[in-house]
């Protein structure tokens, strides 16, 4: 089982700083973006602790990015905050794939 490209996503994403909020428009975008990030944080944590994972947990999510692409910036201050946050939100999302590949992989080898 390769591990290495979970653990390159989830690196890159420690590694990121969470976008701030630079409108009080952005604040129940980014209380979903945090939540999004919490819940991926305690699933990969679970795995790591060889705990199982709850892959209904593990789904990309599609209404949080709908969201941040049918928001309407008003001022610039808000078009980098939104970039951010989406560029914050796929890297989650690359950590939700590669997590769920191997949990994926692991329940198959369980079947063999």
């Amino acid at each position: 089982m390769d591990r290495r490209k979970l653990r390159k996503a989830w690196d890159t994403l420690r590694l990121m700083p969470m976008p701030a909020i630079e409108s009080d428009r952005l604040v129940d975008l980014h209380n979903d973006l945090t939540h999004y990030d919490m819940m991926i944080a305690h699933e990969v944590t679970e795995f790591i602790n060889g705990e199982p994972v709850n892959l209904r947990h593990l789904v990309v999510d599609t209404e949080l990015e709908d969201g941040m692409r049918s928001f309407r910036p008003q001022a610039p201050q808000e078009v980098e905050c939104r970039r951010e946050m989406l560029k914050y939100k796929r890297q989650i999302d690359a950590v939700v794939r590669e997590l769920r590949k191997l949990c994926m992989d692991d329940r198959n080898l369980d079947a063999l």
